[in-house]
């Protein structure tokens, strides 16, 4: 026991809960604490145990759905936080809609480049799981949402373990593909609202469509990706919307990594490929609102 009276177990908890924000941790950690140590009053269990793995995995949870918050249980959120969550939300459906697109183009590149399913390895048909994914969430089935869509992820992960620099190059360019497959999971917890599907089918209809002329014209999609995103960063700061804002900036930083890397190995500048540079830059570095008036002083 330390010299302050606190038991190792006490202390424990309370470091497990250090995960939880400080904004919540000021309401509830002694309350909670408490409901921990309940009728675990053996001397040798207090200075000797740890918390348990259904405690800790619980807690995690809970920071995850804090750090995030939303939903009518949370009370007393800060606003930042609760627009931290929106915008990984907002990231998380640009990943889905980045999915539908990749998908889209791997399916008429099939017909297109191969002349047909039979030249393609079984295992591609993973690629076609977010037609699955973005249904699902619209639908409020978040889990299966996840699983669907982290079947093209897990191409990129066991990409990894190949050997050659041309695999490792190819998984940067699924590098937005994994931070917004890693922020769907985050953001779409259980207490997060579901999507709206009415707005949200039309997106999803045009990133179907861009992937036909993605699969059609191959090798353009780079070019292409960036440039909607450019413009829908510019439709998200007319239109006001700070959060579909940030997010589009996030995913312009994401893409600008596979574009510096191909500066970077073909040590030569593409004048396509510079212009997009700069627009990926404008759209991370710019504002997503515009400055409020100031309100004219009455004498």
């Amino acid at each position: 026991m330390g010299g302050s009276g606190v038991r190792n177990l006490e202390r424990r908890y309370r470091t497990l809960l250090r995960v939880l924000p400080r904004w919540y941790r000021r309401d509830r950690e002694e309350e909670m604490v408490g409901i921990f140590l309940t009728e675990r009053d053996d001397d040798l269990d207090l200075e000797h145990s740890w918390p348990g793995w259904g405690e800790t995995w619980a807690v995690l949870g809970l920071a995850v759905r804090t750090h995030l918050a939303a939903g009518a249980a949370l009370t007393s959120v800060p606003a930042k936080v609760v627009w931290r969550g929106e915008v990984v939300r907002a990231l998380g459906m640009l990943g889905l809609l980045l999915g539908l697109y990749y998908a889209t183009s791997a399916v008429v590149q099939v017909f297109t480049l191969f002349g047909g399913p039979e030249a393609v390895p079984w295992w591609r048909v993973l690629e076609l799981a977010p037609f699955v994914a973005f249904p699902a969430l619209l639908s409020g089935r978040r889990t299966l949402a996840k699983v669907a869509a982290g079947a093209p992820a897990l191409l990129s992960v066991v990409a990894l373990g190949q050997p050659g620099p041309a695999v490792l190059m190819w998984t940067v360019f699924q590098l937005p593909s994994l931070v917004t497959f890693a922020c769907l999971c985050l953001g779409f917890h259980r207490e997060a609202p579901v999507p709206p599907a009415g707005r949200l089918l039309w997106w999803g209809g045009g990133a179907v469509t861009l992937g036909v002329v993605g699969g059609v014209a191959a090798g353009t999609g780079l070019l292409l990706l960036g440039l909607v995103t450019a413009g829908a960063r510019v439709f998200a700061f007319v239109r006001g919307d700070a959060v579909f804002g940030r997010a589009l900036s996030l995913f312009a930083l994401l893409q600008l990594v596979p574009v510096v890397l191909l500066a970077v190995a073909w040590d030569e500048v593409v004048m396509s490929r510079a212009v997009l540079a700069v627009l990926l830059v404008l759209a991370v570095v710019l504002p997503v609102r515009r400055r409020s008036k100031a309100a004219p002083q009455v004498g």
